[in-house]
């Protein structure tokens, strides 16, 4: 810290400059409130002791700051080991097949794409929709009369026109209605081989070709059914 002295009308001033950006801090961690208690302990009047309430009152603050303290930095510590617990465990699933709750799927040139679609009732009607990247429809498909429960449904990669779509990824959409034409209810699923992890944004999630999957939308984690 410098100290420039000049000399104004006779008589003389010293002008402290003070460092530069300094800042104060309005946090009190446990470390500074515990030189406080113990310096205001040191420097009390004998005459006029602290009085014994305040003095206990004081203590109990320290005592919840420090509780409150470890406590955060124990479930820091336990965030922190749930999710390298979760990535050890997404790493050791590369390999395997993934049944995942599905709305887009990656079409290979010359594959094609199946989605097993549960229905809640029979259905007299249920329609397998494919959209492209730009959300324009390729395919609209009619798989007509189906049972209640699991049934698969496959799209050939081709559009209504019979042209060979690109590969990319597609989104799939399933709807189905009853007889007298209202809806039915439906969950689709896929299923993928899965090629590795994504750590993006702070979460986890299953790489299945090109598409990332949310491990919430994982349903189950089968052996591998692929050759590659």
């Amino acid at each position: 810290m410098a100290i420039e002295t000049s000399t104004v009308a006779g008589a003389s001033q010293s002008t402290v400059q003070q460092p530069p950006n300094a800042q104060g801090s309005s946090d009190l961690g446990k470390d500074a409130f515990l030189k406080i208690l113990t310096a205001q302990l040191a420097n009390q009047d004998p005459t006029s002791p602290m009085d014994a309430n305040a003095f206990v009152a004081q203590l109990a603050q320290f005592s919840t700051l420090e509780q409150m303290q470890n406590t955060n930095d124990t479930l820091t510590q336990m965030l922190a080991l749930q999710k390298s617990q979760g990535q050890t465990a997404a790493i050791e699933m590369v390999g395997k097949d993934a049944i995942y709750n599905a709305s887009q799927l990656d079409l290979v040139a010359g594959g094609k794409i199946s989605v097993n679609a549960t229905l809640g009732s029979p259905a007299a009607d249920v329609v397998l929709q494919i959209n492209d990247a730009n959300g324009s429809e390729v395919r609209h498909q009619s798989f007509g009369a189906l049972a209640a429960g699991s049934n698969t449904l496959t799209w050939d990669g081709r559009s209504d026109s019979g042209v060979a779509q690109s590969p990319g990824t597609y989104s799939v959409t399933v709807s189905a209605t009853d007889l007298a034409g209202k809806p039915v209810s439906v969950s689709q699923q896929a299923r993928g081989r899965i090629t590795g992890i994504s750590l993006q944004d702070g979460s986890t999630q299953l790489m299945i070709g090109n598409t990332a999957i949310s491990l919430s939308d994982v349903t189950a984690i089968q052996e591998s059914t692929s050759s590659q």
